[in-house]
């Protein structure tokens, strides 16, 4: 599940998905459980189970991980010259927040 949280610092995001985690989990019987994951900034969901973002996984991280599901840079049945240069178009608009470089 992804929530937008806008306006919101990593370290806000985390404690609000952590809170979040606690209330639904609290809300069902046992073993459900809901996890909080991954903070993801900047983030692209295009359909379900196809996304592509810059993730972290606790407040500490300094250093984000290049993260993608179900995208051309990840599939097998793309051509890997077209999956390089759309990882590398990514990783440069996530990093500058450009649109023209």
């Amino acid at each position: 599940m992804f929530v937008l949280l806008k306006g919101r610092t990593l370290e806000e995001a985390f404690i609000i998905g952590q809170e979040m985690a606690t209330t639904v989990t609290a809300m069902n019987p046992y073993p459900v459980t809901l996890k909080m994951e991954k903070v993801y900034n900047p983030c692209f969901l295009l359909t379900k189970k196809r996304y592509v973002g810059y993730s972290y996984e606790n407040p500490g991280q300094t250093k984000p991980t290049f993260d993608a599901k179900g995208i051309e840079t990840v599939r097998r049945d793309t051509c890997p010259a077209v999956a390089k240069m759309l990882e590398q178009s990514l990783r440069t608009f996530f990093e500058s927040q450009d649109i023209s470089k």
